[in-house]
């Protein structure tokens, strides 16, 4: 009697034990799925105050007032071109190709160019303007321009200064300014 008994403990414990085990295995892959499904965000209202500050600089420096896209109020340019409304609207191209560009105000990934930050300057009311697009691209910051006049193809290129790109990369990277 006493090793029936002793073996159905034995039992018990070892179902017991085992069920744990695949208990806390199913919960291990749920979370490992979950936390696979996170994206990083690359945007944070830290980083965008500091690019706030840069642009007030650079601004000054080029005696040029830059405003800002806030994320809520349409920024219009003077080519009669709306932002964000463009991205969906408009035909975005880098170097004569089409790429994928839109607004991801924290940088998820949505595009292969993710714009974090626009600000806009309208050099002239018949069209001329210089718009900044601070983007995330394949892992790194990238500026890229909006010079182009009214219509629906907005070629873009990238910045060429110098100041404003390490301004960005720095913010980008967390490294002081």
């Amino acid at each position: 009697m006493k090793k029936i008994l002793l073996m159905s403990v034995i039992a018990l414990s070892l179902v017991g034990a085992s069920g744990c085990s695949n208990n806390s295995n199913s919960t291990n892959t749920s979370s490992t799925r979950s936390s696979k499904t996170v994206q990083k965000k690359h945007w944070d209202k830290k980083k965008d105050q500091k690019l706030a500050k840069e642009m007030d600089k650079y601004g000054k420096k080029k005696s040029q007032t830059y405003t800002k896209y806030d994320g809520k109020n349409k920024l219009s340019t003077s080519a009669n071109r709306v932002y964000p409304d463009a991205f969906k609207k408009d035909t975005f191209k880098l170097n004569g190709k089409k790429i994928s560009i839109g607004w991801s105000p924290q940088g998820e990934h949505h595009y292969d160019y993710d714009v974090l930050a626009i600000y806009n300057h309208d050099l002239t009311k018949d069209g001329k303007h210089k718009t900044f697009l601070f983007c995330w691209h394949k892992q790194k910051p990238i500026v890229l321009v909006d010079e182009s006049g009214k219509g629906n193809v907005v070629n873009l290129h990238v910045s060429q200064d110098k100041s404003l790109n390490g301004s960005f990369s720095n913010i980008m990277y967390g490294e002081n300014i």
